[in-house]
């Protein structure tokens, strides 16, 4: 997957932006941006080191998504112990949903390992570094204050079970508060020095996706649906979800006063882990959230954590041999739907192949097109931004709305050579009549795997 795909149009606005932020406008004051630059940041030094490519920038999250496995299995270790952080590190690490998204340069991986690195700290009571690593989170994607009532949750419930003393409480929640600051605050004050100029990115957030407000009733079933067909992919097997479904429901039966007991910590762990899930999945019934399949990726080290709580009470009740068994069959349960996620074949994650052929198209116009050439498109612009960067060529770059715009818009540049990029899922439609009637036509030049290239011509030329 690290060079099998073009990039996403997300992906190429984020690889656009690093390159912008590194090259020509550190406080992005031309070029403004929705999301807090976190991620933004580190692509670009990450651009820096080891160069602009492609699969340079999924590396960085391949990293990241690699980086939370060990982090999630420590959180189900401390809670139940080496063979819960077993079963939730295989959970996880063969997670279709985190699979997808590794090998991705959408900025989910890294917020997510921010929100896992501060339930790590509020577990283990060190509340400074579980106050930075949310920080970490926010300042990643505005989503990554959802973390904040689970880890707020996790500390207080830690603190308690520790039997403190008012100045303990005290003391922890400045360092709480004195970790947040720390990146919250140098990065509120880099944004204050644009706001006279350029708008804040929570306020361009706020722009490009509208108001919050809660949805009709009537939107609720549907919506409730398509969260649950995109949870769905958290193991993306019937099977799994079954046998996890009929262990929870043995384990109600068979063990329900330590299953129910609110006396130990680890059950209020559970406890608070399964309302988060249960209230952010109703936050996006209810309420205009996009649902989309990278605003749920944090749920899969949630689910990763949970199924170590489950099968750590199945591992205990068996024997040596059958642990053996039971580990090496969740693996193998786990494992195709793996398989198909690493090969990119469940859609979900990034593009799967809609912008295959875009590198043969752009290094077609090097070849065929003379210098300063005219490009019109409709769906492409966030891609010329990045895949164009550093090309010398000058083209003019047009986007236009429908055929007889791009008609109007050819005949005010008689002079130039003018081409048209359509990709074979937009075809451009009725576009000879509004062309004719200023004597212009399209001539195709070039067709790739998703991608038509014509160049518009006098008629009869």
């Amino acid at each position: 997957m690290l060079d099998r795909f073009r990039f996403h149009q997300d992906e190429a606005l984020y690889g656009y932006w690093s390159l912008h932020f590194l090259h020509e406008d550190p406080f992005f004051l031309r070029q403004w941006i929705d999301k807090p630059p976190l991620f933004i940041w580190l692509l670009a030094y990450h651009f820096q080191v080891f160069g602009v490519t492609e699969a340079s920038a999924r590396l960085l999250n391949i990293w990241i998504s690699t980086l939370t496995i060990p982090v999630v299995a420590a959180i189900s270790r401390q809670a139940w112990g080496v063979g819960a952080g077993f079963v939730t590190a295989a959970a996880f690490a063969l997670n279709p949903l985190a699979i997808s998204y590794s090998p991705t340069v959408f900025t989910d991986p890294l917020f997510v390992l921010g929100g896992v690195c501060s339930l790590y700290a509020a577990q283990r009571l060190h509340p400074f570094w579980s106050g930075l690593y949310l920080g970490v989170a926010i300042m990643t994607k505005q989503q990554g204050i959802f973390f904040a009532p689970l880890v707020l949750a996790i500390l207080i419930a830690s603190t308690l079970t520790a039997k403190p003393t008012a100045k303990v409480v005290t003391l922890g929640f400045l360092r709480f508060g004195g970790g947040l600051a720390l990146i919250i605050l140098p990065i509120l004050y880099w944004d204050n020095l644009r706001w006279s100029v350029a708008p804040s990115p929570w306020d361009m957030g706020m722009r490009n996706y509208g108001a919050l407000e809660v949805v009709a009733l009537s939107q609720w079933p549907d919506r409730v649906t398509r969260i649950a067909q995109l949870l769905w992919y958290v193991t993306a097997n019937n099977v799994v979800w079954i046998l996890l479904g009929a262990a929870l429901v043995l384990l109600v039966l068979y063990k329900r006063l330590a299953w129910f007991s609110f006396l130990k910590r680890n059950i209020v762990f559970e406890m608070l882990l399964c309302g988060w899930i249960g209230a952010y999945w109703g936050i996006h019934a209810v309420v205009n959230l996009p649902i989309w399949d990278r605003y749920f990726l944090l749920i899969a080290p949630a689910f990763a954590i949970l199924t170590g709580g489950i099968g750590v009470r199945v591992l205990s009740a068996s024997s040596t041999l059958w642990r053996r068994i039971l580990i090496t069959l969740w693996i193998l349960l786990l494992l195709p739907s793996a398989v198909q996620a690493a090969r990119g074949e469940l859609p979900i994650g990034s593009d799967h192949g809609a912008y295959n052929g875009l590198r043969e198209v752009f290094a077609w116009l090097d070849t065929h097109s003379p210098q300063g050439a005219v490009l019109y498109h409709q769906a492409l612009s966030w891609h010329f931004q990045f895949y164009f960067y550093e090309n010398r060529r000058e083209y003019r770059i047009r986007w236009f709305a429908n055929p007889v715009a791009l008609a109007d818009d050819a005949t005010k540049m008689p002079q130039r050579a003018k081409f048209v990029i359509v990709p074979v899922w937009l075809p451009l439609r009725n576009r000879y009549p509004h062309l004719a009637a200023r004597e212009l036509e399209l001539i195709q030049k070039h067709k790739g795997e998703q991608f038509i290239i014509y160049q518009i011509m006098l008629r009869n030329s």
